[in-house]
């Protein structure tokens, strides 16, 4: 009974000692820190929202919020400095992990940067390239605003910089001409001090990049991967909350976390938010990598960064695909192992036959029998690895279109976000006119006399006839050009209201019927009014335009999708320009630098499966973009030969060398780097056209590479 009572106490010792140290989790919460790029303000209301409503405790986590008085400046290393660590960064992530800091994006919370340049409004900077030789305050780090400076043609040593104070009086006082910072927070002072003001986002000139990204080190993701998938997690949960609930959440910072700022400034930087972040258009945290890479080019075209630098790593995937290796490596252990095991037995069994040669008949029958039995034995146990090394081969082959289909529906998700981005920005121009400038514009029109009243509606006709949009330079001449003609009349001061207006308008154009409009003593006012108008009617048109994209777009895609007749039957009459038409349109967004040439010489239909076919030309195209860096002539020629439609794609890419043009077709085999592909793509083409009774080969052409596909003619009765 003693040694029982021992063993007893033993286990009770080993459990509390051992077991019960792996389970820490259970009685403890872990502890992570989160460091904000800047003062407590709603730009950071998710965080705070998953942690006051228990999102992260309920996920296991113990999380200090950490505000910055100096910006990002070291937020960086503290992150990668130990696990645990998250930060709130910029677009500069990616010039750091260039840099070899091993930084992880987990998720973009602005789809659109806020980050815009503010002039005051009646200054004699009428336009981004009056800036030179001006004082401009530049915030640190908004490299997205030396990038749209730079690609202005000016660069910073033509401006006079000066130490950025965060006070928004130095504008509004003179001190500065030019003054950096967000649409959400500063735009709101001055609008309190009743100061005019225009604001420049680098997004007029394609510079569109993320803004507030959420992000960790390598060592974390890699060391505590189920704890960086619950925190992106519930702070994406707060991020929802708090969109939804922004008066409930600017209470809550106002109460609990700093007043520095009013409920009120608090509410308006929230309203302003709402746009950037598309919480309805977009899933809050989502992020394309098609867009890093287009940050990337952007950097690259100003010297910022090397082009196509490697981004391997630096995107968090918080679902990554089946790594299969294992699969791999284990099949090919067993199969290596058969064949050993078959060699080393195989010469047993000869080196037994060859020393009971000499044996009676009977003996050696004997032998034989059985080794027939376990030669059986072993060839059926081929057999069923042969069968699991089909399936997973077949597993292979859908995982491959999977990733063909993903990468068509991230160009669709862009295609589809920019008219929509296109739609939300008119549609606030339109609500804010009908809302706040619609009925003062009509008080204004019925108070004017008859004279004001006919100069109205002749300015308002010119200004509805042409829309075009005027360019700096071109504006900047056709000033100077009204200033040195209008010399004598007061209200054509060169920086004035009325030269703007006039440009605004396109009154410019009435030519001397001009004279008699400034001879009215409601010149101004007509002049604001038209203005007023016609910038909602050119958001009305912004909006047919981009509602009439985003349907073609949507057209498109419902056409590529397989029809219920497809399904039904293997083979139908397939119109490849039809499709390849579809196709193309699906990958408009990856066509911007690409030359297409159509030559099709033939409208007949072939005999297939619509939607293998289309799985064809996708692969074909894909390595066409690719192999040409999504820049230069892609030639598509359908034509007639005798029983067969023969369709060609001919890309001006790096060609394929000699020393390979044997393997291409070959599962598996690929000049991609790791993580490019499986080498699925031209096998699977192959064998989807030999089902056909088809044809697939790479002819020889003078530049880049050219891949033909010959089907019979379908039968049109």
């Amino acid at each position: 009974m003693c040694g029982r009572a021992n063993f007893k106490k033993f286990y009770y010792v080993f459990l509390v000692y051992l077991v019960i140290p792996f389970h820490n989790p259970i009685f403890g919460m872990e502890k992570v820190t989160l460091h904000l790029k800047w003062f407590h303000q709603f730009q950071f209301a998710g965080y705070y929202t998953a942690l006051e409503k228990g999102y992260y405790k309920e996920a296991g986590l113990d999380v200090e919020l950490l505000e910055s008085t100096v910006g990002v400046k070291g937020i960086h290393e503290k992150v990668i400095r130990s696990t645990g660590q998250y930060g709130v960064g910029s677009n500069e992530l990616i010039q750091e992990r260039y840099h070899g800091k091993p930084v992880v994006i987990l998720a973009v919370i602005f789809q659109h940067s806020p980050s815009v340049l503010f002039f005051k409004k009646s200054s004699n900077i009428q336009s981004i390239h009056d800036l030179f030789g001006k004082r401009v305050m530049l915030t640190p780090r908004m490299l997205e605003i030396i990038a749209y400076l730079k690609k202005e043609g000016i660069d910073l040593k033509d401006l006079q910089i000066l130490e950025h104070r965060f006070n928004p009086d130095d504008l509004i006082s003179g001190r500065v001409d030019a003054y950096s910072g967000y649409a959400t927070t500063q735009a709101y002072d001055f609008r309190k001090a009743g100061f005019p003001f225009v604001e420049y986002s680098p997004r007029v000139a394609g510079i569109d990049f993320y803004g507030d990204n959420f992000f960790t080190s390598e060592a974390e993701v890699r060391e505590h991967p189920e704890r960086v998938k619950a925190f992106r997690e519930a702070s994406l949960r707060g991020w929802h909350y708090a969109m939804s609930h922004q008066e409930e959440i600017v209470d809550l910072i106002y109460e609990k976390y700093s007043q520095k700022n009013s409920k009120e400034k608090l509410l308006f930087e929230a309203k302003q938010m709402t746009p950037l972040i598309q919480p309805v258009l977009v899933e809050i945290g989502y992020m394309n990598p098609g867009r890093w890479k287009h940050i990337n080019d952007i950097y690259s075209e100003l010297g910022m960064l090397p082009k196509n630098i490697n981004l391997k790593g630096f995107i968090y995937d918080p679902n990554p695909p089946t790594n299969y290796d294992f699969v791999y490596y284990s099949f090919g252990v067993i199969l290596f192992s058969l064949v050993v095991f078959g060699v080393i037995q195989r010469r047993r069994l000869n080196q037994k036959y060859a020393e009971n040669l000499k044996k009676q008949v009977e003996v050696r029958t004997e032998e034989l029998k059985h080794s027939n039995d376990y030669l059986q034995v072993l060839n059926q146990s081929s057999l069923n690895t042969l069968g699991e090394l089909t399936e997973a081969q077949d597993r292979l082959l859908a995982s491959e279109k999977l990733a063909v289909l993903g990468q068509l529906a991230a160009g669709m998700a862009h295609e589809l976000n920019t008219p929509l981005g296109a739609i939300v920005s008119s549609n606030f121009s339109l609500s804010d006119f009908l809302n706040h400038k619609l009925n003062r514009s009509i008080d204004a029109i019925v108070g004017f006399n008859a004279e004001d009243s006919y100069r109205f509606h002749k300015v308002l006709e010119e200004s509805l006839k042409n829309q075009t949009f005027i360019e700096g330079k071109t504006e900047r001449s056709i000033k100077k050009e009204l200033a040195s003609k209008y010399v004598s009349i007061e209200k054509m001061n060169l920086y004035g209201e009325h030269m703007q207006l006039v440009l605004e308008t396109g009154a410019f154009r009435l030519g001397d019927e001009l004279i008699d409009l400034l001879e009215s003593e409601n010149s101004l006012k007509i002049l604001e009014v038209v203005a007023c108008i016609s910038a909602a009617y050119r958001s009305n048109q912004i909006i047919s335009v981009a509602s009439e994209k985003a349907t073609h777009v949507i057209k498109a895609l419902k056409s590529y999708l397989v029809s219920e007749k497809d399904i039904l039957h293997s083979n139908t009459n397939v119109d490849i320009i039809f499709e390849m038409e579809t196709i193309l349109s699906l990958y408009h967004y990856n066509l911007t630098k690409v030359t297409i040439v159509k030559s099709y010489l033939t409208d007949k239909k072939c005999k297939g499966n619509r939607d293998k076919l289309n799985q064809v030309w996708i692969n074909l195209l894909n390595n066409a973009l690719q192999a040409m860096a999504y820049n230069g002539i892609l030639e598509i020629k359908i034509q007639c030969i005798d029983q067969w439609i023969k369709v060609s794609i001919i890309d001006s890419g790096i060609g394929i060398s000699d020393s390979i043009k044997g393997k291409i077709f070959d599962p598996f085999f690929t000049t991609k780097p790791d993580g490019g592909g499986m080498g699925l793509g031209l096998d699977i083409c192959k064998k989807i056209i030999r089902q056909m009774d088809g044809t697939i080969e790479l002819e020889e052409v003078p530049r880049g590479a050219c891949f033909s596909v010959c089907l019979p003619i379908a039968d049109i009765n």
